[in-house]
């Protein structure tokens, strides 16, 4: 029989003609990395010794489980599928190789098997311990085969096995693409990524190139281009627009506890007020907040620090959360909470305020009032990243009161920045 095969991308047709034992694909999102992988896990396998064991490890069991049934569903009714279980994300293929679908998010339990092959995918995700100390060994004995797919994550474990492949040319070959070697990025969608990112994110993710986000200054696409003293989207004079709702962006803190008020259209941001109070807890804030918004006929969406909805204030046991919701219900403020489960990782939040800041394409998606925002002026001006950190963490140690500003504000630009990322021009981006 004759299956019909995917169209090839460049890089794709690259990789596939590698004669390495090992490969290492850095590429960026929505490239075509996951195609190739179930590509080379259905030719391999058949071109292989019978009985043949293999490997597709993603970083989730989600993510295994996508990966699996696209594998699968071309291959029903036809002779090449022997015979598949869902439940275990098995495939065996005619001529009795076997490949499973697993996740790397318990890499400790992935000893067992000896393998012919294996596709580590998305291995930005995956733990640093995962190809060297456990996926390796296995490959040993029967000489086994490995092709490893990343987007960059920064100078982290990728960027080392990309540097080590470079070294090893006798056993490895690595390949480098960008997003746009895919022929679904048109020009279009390739200008609407820039419009949503920063300059960073955007030679990150779609350019493939390594990128430190984590030293020196945080907010670095700021400027006093996002400074304005009108809101765009209100008449002149008006703080609000009366047909937008006041988006609450939520950080609680001891000490100083500042809360951004801002404004959303479409991909734009305007945040014209700041409830500050020192020395104050998060009924009194909520109080000040009501006062601000009282008779704002949109209402009121909150998006803050999702902790709030655990942290207990009060003697009696009520949430942050709970204790701003009874102020504003008391008050008559129509609300809805748009607080999200988990808060989105530092980094990832980060970004998107840059991106908003001044996006790869020089485009400004975000304004404050600099007089009646001046925690969040300074923290845009201030704030740094810890020296010698492993990671995106934030320096609060030599000023206790920043980053609490900025962090408020990021949760709703993340918030909305991630709903207009998973759209980029026409071309839907699935998340990973």
């Amino acid at each position: 029989m004759i299956l019909k095969m995917r169209k090839r991308t460049p890089p794709q047709k690259r990789i596939g003609q590698s004669k390495s034992r090992f490969n290492i694909g850095v590429w960026g999102r929505q490239s075509g990395k996951t195609t190739h992988g179930l590509d080379k896990c259905l030719v391999s396998p058949l071109q292989g010794r019978d009985d043949g064991v293999y490997w597709y490890i993603l970083q989730t069991y989600a993510a295994a489980k996508i990966a699996f049934n696209r594998y699968w569903k071309p291959l029903k009714n036809t002779p090449l599928l022997k015979d598949k279980s869902e439940t275990e994300r098995f495939i065996m293929l005619s001529n009795g190789a076997s490949l499973f679908f697993k996740s790397g998010k318990n890499f400790e339990d992935l000893r067992a098997e000896t393998l012919d092959g294996v596709v580590i995918d998305e291995f930005r995700q995956q733990d640093p311990s995962l190809w060297p100390e456990i996926i390796r060994p296995m490959l040993a004995r029967r000489k086994g085969w490995a092709d490893i797919l990343t987007t960059p994550n920064g100078f982290d474990h990728g960027y080392d096995l990309y540097n080590f492949a470079k070294d090893h040319p006798e056993e490895w070959t690595t390949f480098h693409a960008p997003s746009t070697e895919a022929y679904w990025w048109s020009s279009e969608e390739i200008q609407s990524a820039r419009s949503l990112m920063s300059e960073d994110e955007f030679a990150q993710e779609i350019l493939a190139e390594f990128r430190e986000f984590g030293s020196g200054k945080v907010y670095k696409n700021h400027g006093v281009y996002n400074q304005a003293f009108e809101n765009p989207f209100a008449s002149m004079g008006e703080t609000w627009s009366p047909y937008l709702p006041i988006v609450v962006g939520l950080d609680f803190n001891v000490g100083l506890m500042p809360w951004e008020l801002m404004q959303v259209r479409a991909a734009d941001f305007y945040i014209g007020d700041e409830v500050s109070v020192r020395n104050t807890d998060t009924e009194q804030n909520a109080i000040v907040l009501a006062d601000r918004v009282q008779g704002h006929k949109p209402g009121v969406i909150l998006i803050g620090d999702s902790s709030g909805n655990a942290r207990k204030t009060s003697a009696v046991g009520k949430t942050d959360y709970t204790i701003i919701k009874q102020v504003l219900k008391d008050r008559g403020i129509k609300f809805e909470d748009k607080t999200p489960s988990d808060n989105p990782a530092v980094k990832d939040r980060i970004n998107c305020m840059n991106g908003r800041l001044k996006a790869a394409d020089g485009s400004i998606h975000l304004w404050y009032h600099p007089v009646r925002c001046k925690e969040l002026k300074k923290d845009f001006e201030k704030v740094k990243w810890k020296d010698g950190a492993t990671g995106a963490i934030i320096d609060k140690t030599s000023d206790f009161e920043r980053s609490h500003a900025s962090d408020a504000a990021g949760y709703p630009v993340a918030h909305y920045s991630a709903l207009m990322k998973n759209f980029v021009g026409t071309l839907q981006v699935i998340p990973r």
